[in-house]
């Protein structure tokens, strides 16, 4: 149960990376990470079905990378708020997942069928699930220190300046939420494959599941305007949450509880994270 549950924290780990690009990298209240996490599973699930588990993973977080393309052209073409940009794109991909699976909404892998996770060996799949996310978390740490990615992470922090600079902003955005949304996909991928089934509803509250990993790996880091640090407070804190699931499964055996717990949660490691100790006062001596 433990090695189940880190190796659910690594792969939702992704799924933290991807709405903390949307959410804190780009200012942008994203909301189409429940439909891109249904996207990837989907994707991946057909693939796998035909043999092809590793092309399932790419092609699952293409699709989430499209889902994340239409809705910041919603927003920067049509100027469609960002809000409803995401609920827009999220009712389409109900309908988008539905056809990738032949209006199937439930589909469980056979034993032949395998993902890139070996049924029976629990501790290859924590180390397969842990290399994904630390190779995940790396490229994103390295790519936000490129010229491209200090663009991006500019626009969030202030448009207009960027837009002073003769950028086209709209550009950064599309970037930027289809990046992000090609992770939650990826996340997705994996998680069906590691649960070796699809459901058509896997990505409904992965939206307040990524947030929560976001506000708790804060609280457990320090300097969190550091990306490499942020990143690993969310690789830590997702799999906090994963632990946390746990014990409420243990104590009550009903799942259902999850949605208050992670309210509460957040609500809680936002009132941790501000507070502060008080600061020591520094006298200084003047020179004569």
């Amino acid at each position: 149960m433990v090695l189940n549950a880190v190796t659910l924290g690594f792969i939702f780990a992704l799924l933290g990376f991807g709405i903390f690009i949307s959410f804190k990298v780009l200012n942008f209240t994203d909301l189409t990470a429940e439909a891109s996490f249904t996207c990837g599973a989907a994707l991946s699930v057909v693939f796998c079905q035909l043999g092809l588990p590793f092309l399932g993973i790419i092609v699952g977080g293409l699709g989430g990378a499209a889902a994340g393309v239409i809705t910041a052209l919603l927003h920067t073409k049509l100027k469609v708020d960002k809000v409803l940009s995401g609920i827009l794109t999220l009712t389409a991909f109900y309908t988008v997942n539905l056809l990738i699976t032949n209006f199937k909404p439930n589909i469980s892998l056979p034993r032949g069928q395998n993902g890139i996770f070996p049924a029976d060996s629990p501790i290859v799949s924590l180390v397969i699930a842990a290399l994904i996310a630390i190779v995940i978390g790396t490229a994103i740490f390295l790519f936000f220190r490129t010229k491209l990615g200090m663009t991006i992470r500019a626009t969030g922090d202030n448009e207009r300046m960027v837009e002073t600079l003769g950028l086209n902003t709209d550009k950064y955005k599309i970037i930027g939420l289809a990046l992000s949304n090609a992770i939650v996909a990826v996340s997705g991928a994996l998680f069906m494959q590691y649960e070796r089934y699809y459901d058509s509803t896997f990505g409904t509250g992965m939206m307040v599941v990524g947030v929560v990993t976001i506000i708790i790996g804060g609280a457990f880091v320090h300097k969190r305007h550091y990306m490499s640090i942020m990143l690993l407070g969310i690789l830590i804190g997702s799999i906090a949450y994963r632990f946390l699931y746990m014990g409420v499964l243990y104590f009550t055996n009903q799942p259902q509880y999850m949605k208050l717990i992670s309210a509460l949660a957040i609500v809680f490691f936002i009132l941790i994270g501000r507070i502060r100790l008080p600061k020591r006062k520094v006298v200084k001596e003047a020179h004569l």
